[in-house]
């Protein structure tokens, strides 16, 4: 698993907000570390040295504020086409 940034809230539109570290590739599935999947980045906002994702979550659970995303490396590898 890589760590890709911190869910910080929900938008009004029923979006996650997420604070970046890394910027993985759109349309990637989004976990926390339990595994438990939250959903799936589709948007890259803000600035280049401080990026924020969208993610459309499966169900709202506010449980995940403030906790670790990640990205499972296998998905990572398909994106990329390596």
């Amino acid at each position: 698993m890589k760590r890709i940034g911190v869910a910080l809230h929900y938008s009004r539109m029923g979006n996650l907000v997420v604070r970046l570290f890394e910027v993985p590739p759109l349309y990637i599935n989004v976990y926390t570390y339990t595994m438990k999947k939250v959903g799936v980045l589709y948007d890259v906002i803000g600035n280049v040295k401080s990026p924020y994702g969208l993610v459309k979550p499966l169900a709202r659970d506010e449980s995940i504020i403030g906790q670790s995303l990640y990205v499972r490396l296998q998905d990572l590898e398909k994106k990329r086409g390596k």
